[in-house]
């Protein structure tokens, strides 16, 4: 929502070719920001199928020697 409202003052500030490319930059930067927060919240998963992992490998070495 912030950046449709920047690019509509961006539109209505700039001419029409430096204007696009300011929009575009924005939409890139969003499309990567996005890219970020997915990339994290995958980490975080993997990291926990992990340790979910290695607890299962300590139970069977623990119990089943």
């Amino acid at each position: 929502m912030a950046s449709d409202i920047g690019k509509s003052l961006i539109r209505s500030s700039f001419p029409p070719h430096i204007a696009e490319q300011l929009c575009d930059a924005i939409d890139r930067k969003d499309c990567a920001d996005k890219f970020n927060r997915i990339m994290q919240e995958y980490n975080e998963w993997l990291a926990e199928q992990q340790r979910q992992q290695q607890y299962f490998q300590q139970f069977l070495m623990q119990h089943f020697k």
